[in-house]
């Protein structure tokens, strides 16, 4: 994925340059939905295919010696991949958009109720994926189910 379609916090600053309604109120509560929902997309997404591909022991129930070549796990990163090109690119359109004076604050919480549900099927499929030990804390990936829920209350 290009380093310009993953929304950054140059994004969200820029944002604010565009003055009425995204840098204030319900624009930008919807634009910042938007970027950190497709960041937590993204995030998740790269997060998944690194822990794959560092699995070197055979799975319990898989059919290749690396997790990083077996079928299933292949669906489910290009399915991660899949959503994660969506939320960028929604994400990305909607800032040049909003720079531009062409979106609504209607169009953008509109995008960031669509993006919802994407970022709880990523964050779900990298904890189906990587399997029980993916709920140690060690690992640091319970801060994905900690930001999506606080996107959820925003």
């Amino acid at each position: 994925m290009p380093a310009s379609a993953v929304p950054t916090p140059s994004s969200r600053s820029r944002a604010a340059e565009f003055g009425s309604p995204w840098n204030e109120g319900a624009g930008a509560r919807a634009l910042g939905l938007v970027l950190d929902h497709a960041e937590l997309i993204a995030e998740v997404t790269e997060t998944g295919a690194a822990q794959t591909a560092a699995r070197t022991r055979r799975q319990q129930h898989g059919n290749t010696e690396r997790a990083a070549d077996d079928p299933q796990f292949l669906r489910v990163l290009a399915d991660a991949a899949a959503r994660s090109a969506v939320a960028s690119a929604a994400a990305d359109s909607l800032v040049r958009r909003a720079a531009e004076g062409e979106a609504s604050v209607a169009d953008a919480e509109l995008l960031a109720v669509g993006l919802a549900p994407l970022a709880r099927d990523a964050v779900r499929a990298l904890f189906e994926t990587l399997g029980a030990s993916s709920t140690l804390t060690e690992h640091g990936l319970h801060d994905y189910w900690t930001r999506l829920h606080e996107l959820a209350v925003r």
